[in-house]
């Protein structure tokens, strides 16, 4: 039923939520697992030099690069097959061009309860993957 899983990846533990699920789902239907981690360059430079800015990108891209890395190698280890990427910018941007790009067919991502009792908002990236894609989204956290 599903060919590839995408599962968002940042390093946080609500994201990580999202692993086993896909994993699973992955074992199941014989998918290809998809690791994305997504990050940003925004909030961080302010007036920071060029040079700075450059060193923060490349420490950000491997930061990034070691996150989704870590999932396809997980994967593999459980004999399912893997496949990592990274995107800079905008994470919600990220993951709905990620869909497309790569025939997705489900997504599987962690998220955290935004209030006791609304249990269901999400966080921006989450509820927009939720809102945009036309594919089936597992929500996990």
């Amino acid at each position: 039923m599903y060919q590839n899983i995408l599962v968002p990846v940042n390093g946080t533990e609500i994201s990580e939520t999202a692993v086993p699920h896909a994993f699973e789902m992955a074992e199941k239907h014989d998918a290809v697992v998809h690791s994305l981690c997504a990050y940003s360059r925004e909030g961080g430079y302010g007036s920071l030099s060029v040079d700075a800015t450059e060193k923060q990108e490349m420490d950000l891209r491997s930061r990034a690069e070691q996150i989704a890395t870590d999932v396809a190698d997980r994967a593999e280890s459980k004999g399912l097959e893997a496949v990592s990427a990274v995107s800079s910018g905008d994470p919600a941007d990220s993951i709905l061009n990620y869909v497309d790009d790569q025939n997705i067919d489900l997504v599987v991502i962690g998220a955290r309860k935004r209030s006791p009792t609304g249990k269901l908002l999400f966080g921006s990236v989450t509820q927009a993957v939720i809102l945009h894609v036309d594919v089936p989204v597992v929500v996990t956290g």
